[in-house]
């Protein structure tokens, strides 16, 4: 195998990994995959506080494993 190949293989196994070490991410990520939602609607149903939503929602953008969308003030997540 490619030395190339494997570095970006190991860089996108850290990005996976990292994206999915916290539970509440991957109760997220199960969250929206019902469907869109925002922040303060995932917050609620999760039990999380809103700041440490946000938080999670930014490294799983970082990450490319959710899309964000706004509609005027909200942003809803995917």
């Amino acid at each position: 195998m490619a030395k190339t190949l494997r570095d970006e293989i190991n860089i996108l196994h850290a990005q996976v990994c990292s994206g999915l070490a916290d539970p509440n991410r991957i109760l997220i990520l199960y969250e929206l995959a019902g469907g869109s939602h925002n922040v303060s609607d995932l917050a609620a149903t999760l039990d999380i506080p809103q700041p440490t939503v946000s938080r999670h929602l930014k490294i799983l953008r970082e990450r490319d494993m959710v899309t964000a969308e706004r509609d005027g003030q909200s942003v809803y997540y995917s």
